[in-house]
């Protein structure tokens, strides 16, 4: 299959399985009653969630700081720019190309910046923190609140943990023996002539530049320090909502669905995670005695609060550093084949 068939297939994948979902989230739902939640909700509510997230964004950027700092002082303010296009990337574009327009939005602003070193640092950011971070928030709910896990949950939780660790070692290898790790994975690509390999070599060396701040301790705790914070802020965030339809969900509820929602959205699905956002959020829900036709109007506004506000951002900021959202996604386009 070619690459851009494998594209048009994965797309149209997505959308079909955030269809399912969505037929599936509105299967005997009254859409009388939908509407009257809908209308009836307390949406002053929404200004404190509102807010939090337009935080965690500013947050986001100010954590990113600490990461690339090894490379070369970026201004805060790309650093924002940067942080908010690629969240908003994901929000219009197809096959979740915003961390790859985030990457190329940085090094555009910051020629001191390679797009694969920016990338690195997302890579370890997202894949790395936020995962660990969301492990040890969900650990420290399932212990303080009355949810309990069945066997099959407790079994995928402790790979997940391990899936988190060995990532994490094998990173912090590339980091400190940043060499010595590629002539160990070139070794064994016997297959590819010499040239492949010195550029895969000259590939793995530029995304090691941005593991560098892993070699700084200071810049360790920093960045976990507001990985921790960001995801608190996160979590928050959702209760207001909760409070908006006059939902009685405790504080760890906030919690759960945060978790549940940002393994939900890991599911293929449509530019903005549509169906599978929301599945994800009536299910965390339901878990505490709620029905899905009580919880669905509140999970509608959960995402569509995030997607506003976080796409409104990004287009503000595009605009501002004078960038086009079509460039951005051909040029991320290019970059996501080359790794």
């Amino acid at each position: 299959m070619k690459s851009k068939e494998k594209k048009q297939f994965y797309f149209l994948l997505g959308i079909v399985i955030s269809a399912v979902f969505v037929w599936a989230l509105f299967r005997n739902i009254d859409f009388g009653d939908l509407w009257g939640a809908l209308k009836g909700a307390n949406y002053l509510w929404l200004i404190p969630n509102i807010l939090l997230i337009v935080l965690t964004m500013y947050q986001r950027a100010y954590r990113w700081r600490f990461m690339v700092a090894p490379i070369g002082r970026v201004p805060y303010s790309k650093l924002l720019a940067a942080t908010c296009i690629g969240f908003m990337a994901n929000n219009v574009l197809p096959l979740r190309l915003g961390e790859f327009v985030r990457a190329y939005s940085l090094a555009m602003q910051h020629k001191q910046i390679t797009k694969s070193a920016s990338l690195a640092t997302i890579f370890v950011e997202r894949m790395v923190f936020d995962l660990v971070a969301l492990l040890l928030i969900f650990g420290v709910v399932l212990g303080l609140s009355h949810l309990s896990l069945d066997e099959s949950m407790r079994y995928g939780l402790s790979i997940a943990i391990a899936a988190a660790l060995v990532g994490l070692v094998f990173i912090m290898v590339m980091a400190l023996k940043p060499v010595q790790t590629t002539n160990l994975l070139t070794r064994y690509l016997f297959m590819i002539p010499e040239g492949g390999k010195q550029f895969i070599q000259r590939v793995i060396m530029k995304f090691a530049r941005g593991l560098e701040f892993l070699t700084h301790r200071d810049a360790v705790v920093k960045v976990a320090f507001h990985t921790l914070l960001i995801w608190i802020l996160m979590g928050v965030s959702n209760l207001f909502v909760f409070r908006a339809f006059g939902l009685d969900l405790p504080l760890d509820a906030s919690f759960v669905v945060l978790v549940v929602v940002s393994v939900s959205i890991l599911v293929p699905s449509s530019p903005g995670f549509i169906g599978v956002y929301h599945a994800g959020a009536v299910w965390a829900m339901m878990a505490y005695g709620y029905s899905k036709s009580e919880v669905l109007p509140c999970a509608i506004v959960l995402h569509a609060a995030q997607y506003i506000v976080v796409t409104l951002m990004g287009f503000y900021f595009l605009k501002k550093e004078h960038l086009t959202l079509k460039r951005l996604e051909e040029v991320a386009d290019e970059n996501e084949n080359e790794h």
